[in-house]
């Protein structure tokens, strides 16, 4: 049975100062066309990977720093301005076989988001039903990148993956698991298939990275209990709004999508695939047709600010062509915009949901 039928995602980030701000604007904004309601990933979070970076990866006893974004106007900045030298970098320091990650910090802020959303959601701002959404990125994306040779990497992977099996039972263990919806944030693991493995520096991991990806989806999948809905966001990245990579069309991401469904053993409730602002043409949307996800929920990132509703509506029609039924959000996050754009960004939203 489909659990996930609202036709808007909110796919993570929004540029609020608080939580409790980013709930009460989404919730107001399109608060009944939603099934679930993120948090906006405010403060480190807004960066997304980088949140782990500055606050878990470094200063951690086990790893040094090899590298960190560059200051500005002489002072400490831990927000990357590119891919290359102003990123984290980090190396697992000498005599250390595993490494332990006491914590990775989204259950402590998804218990503090939680009491504003039951706060704004017993005022009527969040509709009845409407449950809480946490964005978790997926092994690859949350330690490849910060990395520099395959044994750290080995080592890395197999800490954050113990570490989020615990993270998950600190979470349902605040928040009901009927009234929660966990997200995987899927990036470096799409760019590692998609460059067939060709990414980043010059070291390359061990294995095919398609089933490094099944891998780790299996694997964090089983920490999530059955009442809670479960969800991928599929993604070629948008640091300065921009992808690392320009897909050529969905089947990459349909072939993942259909994987997925098959390898994990829970019910994956839905996927969110980009589709960029200049691809309203057919061949883009064209590998839909061979979409088998059963009765989970696909969201088409076909929302831009800069083309507004006529433009999702194009690509909406442009989709249909090959799949009938789907929801619509933003290709990524939202949260590295001007705030004052949301409130527009919403109501396009709140349009194209209404002529679906």
């Amino acid at each position: 049975m489909a659990r996930m039928n609202g036709p808007v995602l909110l796919v993570g980030s929004v540029p609020e100062e608080t939580a409790a701000e980013v709930l009460r604007t989404c919730g107001e904004g399109v608060g009944k066309y939603v099934s679930c309601l993120p948090d906006g990933e405010t403060g480190y979070r807004r960066v997304w990977i980088q949140f782990l970076a500055a606050t878990i990866y470094h200063g951690h006893p086990a790893l040094e720093t090899l590298q960190r974004p560059k200051p500005i106007d002489g002072k400490e900045n831990w927000f990357p301005r590119d891919y290359g030298d102003d990123s984290w970098l980090f190396k697992v320091k000498a005599g250390n076989d595993t490494v332990r990650f006491d914590h990775l910090g989204y259950a402590n802020e998804a218990q503090k988001s939680y009491r504003d959303f039951c706060a704004l959601r017993a005022a009527g701002v969040i509709p009845p039903g409407v449950k809480f959404q946490v964005s978790l990125p997926l092994t690859e994306s949350a330690t490849r990148a910060f990395l520099t040779n395959v044994h750290d990497f080995a080592i890395v992977w197999s800490a954050y993956e113990e570490a989020m099996g615990r993270e998950i039972a600190q979470i349902v263990k605040a928040i009901p698991a009927d009234d929660l919806a966990i997200q995987w944030d899927i990036c470096v693991e799409v760019l590692a298939i998609e460059l067939q493995d060709q990414f980043g520096g010059p070291w390359r991991p061990t294995g095919d990275p398609f089933e490094r990806y099944l891998q780790a989806l299996r694997a964090l999948a089983r920490y999530v209990p059955d009442p809670t809905l479960m969800g991928c966001h599929l993604c070629y990245g948008d640091l300065g709004h921009r992808h690392l990579v320009e897909p050529t069309d969905l089947r990459l991401l349909v072939r993942m999508a259909n994987a997925a469904r098959t390898a994990v053993t829970r019910q994956i409730d839905y996927y969110h695939m980009p589709v960029p602002r200049t691809r309203a043409d057919a061949a883009y949307c064209a590998p839909l047709k061979d979409l088998t996800i059963g009765e989970a929920k696909l969201y088409l990132g076909l929302i831009h600010h800069t083309d507004g509703a006529a433009g999702a509506l194009q690509r909406v029609r442009t989709a249909r062509q090959n799949i009938a039924s789907f929801g619509i959000a933003t290709e990524c996050g939202f949260g590295r915009r001007p705030p004052e754009t949301i409130p527009e960004l919403l109501r396009i939203h709140r349009e194209v949901a209404a002529g679906l």
